[in-house]
């Protein structure tokens, strides 16, 4: 009987744990997601345009692993069985999903990674006809000092020709990014807007 007890005892503290730590991701989750969404939000037009709002995504899903955590507690502590099998469920079709999406997202990267390039680059044709694109790629380039999605030649294919709005020049000044020469790198930031996102 003792031995029994114990056992049960052992189970009920590492079910209590794991609620825990399942707990604490899901706060963590919660809080990356908004430190991300809060550091982005002036430029969140050309954010949300590029990254379908997965900062917001990040966050909600956080939330809804922390509300499974207290469920599990809920569950360990008033020692329900049919509570315990169905946190267990959840945790463990949570874990295999949480594995399938990080491989899903680790063996397509470069997908995603061109997908993000193309979609700024679209976002960049806008730049001369939509103020508030126009607001928002400044206000990154400025913020993250980068330049173009790639780099800065990615503005000679759009509206702007020849050219790199002043957002995009080491120190801005009106049309310091008119005429862009062949020593570019020395007044023009050379990091890619893609890296910084």
């Amino acid at each position: 009987m003792k031995k029994e007890t114990s056992k049960l005892l052992w189970i009920k503290s590492s079910l209590l744990a794991l609620a825990f730590i399942f707990g604490l991701s899901g706060v963590g989750l919660v809080c990356v997601g908004g430190s991300v969404a809060l550091e982005l939000v002036d430029v969140a037009v050309v954010v949300r345009e590029v990254t379908s709002h997965a900062a917001v995504v990040l966050a909600i899903i956080g939330g809804i692993v922390f509300l499974m955590s207290v469920f599990g507690c809920i569950a360990v502590i008033g020692e329900n069985n049919s509570m315990i099998k169905g946190f267990t469920v959840i945790m463990c079709i949570t874990f295999t999903v949480e594995i399938g999406v990080g491989l899903f997202a680790y063996f397509h990267r470069g997908l995603v990674h061109s997908n993000m390039v193309n979609l700024y680059l679209k976002t960049l044709r806008r730049y001369s006809t939509e103020r508030r694109i126009k607001i928002s790629v400044d206000r990154l380039q400025k913020k993250f000092e980068c330049c173009g999605a790639m780099d800065y030649t990615d503005w000679f294919n759009t509206t702007v020709g020849k050219a790199v709005p002043d957002s995009c020049c080491i120190k801005e000044k009106p049309q310091c990014g008119s005429v862009v020469q062949s020593h570019a790198k020395d007044n023009i930031h050379v990091q890619a807007s893609i890296v910084v996102l």
